[in-house]
């Protein structure tokens, strides 16, 4: 008689607390977290601080080497603007390449800079899930210069020399 006693409680306990453990509908979320990001700058001669246009701006990603790089071009203000998505805390290195030559008025060495996630402002709020919200970056500034030829040191390998018969 106890134990049939026992049960009905312990039945009417485990289904009081399956009611209100079960009621809420639960959302599946498939992926990761993420965040948007919006890095912006200017690319300048660093001697003369005139902007320089056509300079390449290339980001690597982090999450795979096949979706490639991001890569944009200054204007002719030098301005730049790059927007992608990521993980959310981490930080970038972006690149600053001349790949046009003398064609933007001289040959620029390249140049990198880390852009830190905690010096990154949130101006959009995520969603509370996955998304994080959009983070913006806005002085990434380059000041690049003049690319300077390496010299050569030493003797080169080997030497043609024209030798002339005897007589």
């Amino acid at each position: 008689m106890r134990l049939n006693h026992t049960g009905k409680i312990l039945t009417l306990l485990f289904s009081l607390l399956g009611i209100g453990s079960g009621c809420e509908i639960i959302r599946c979320e498939y992926g990761v977290p993420s965040a948007e990001f919006i890095i912006k700058g200017k690319v300048t001669d660093k001697e003369s601080q005139k902007p320089i246009k056509n300079i390449a701006i290339i980001r690597k990603s982090h999450t795979a080497a096949y979706f490639g790089n991001d890569t944009v071009r200054t204007d002719s203000r030098g301005d730049f603007e790059m927007k992608f998505t990521e993980f959310p805390g981490t930080d970038h290195w972006i690149f600053a390449e001349d790949l046009d030559g003398t064609e933007n008025g001289g040959l620029y060495a390249p140049d990198s800079i880390k852009v830190d996630w905690s010096q990154m402002k949130k101006v959009e709020k995520g969603d509370g899930n996955w998304y994080d919200g959009v983070f913006e970056k806005k002085d990434a500034n380059f000041k690049l210069q003049h690319f300077q030829p390496v010299p050569e040191y030493g003797v080169p390998a080997s030497t043609f020399k024209e030798m002339k018969e005897e007589e």
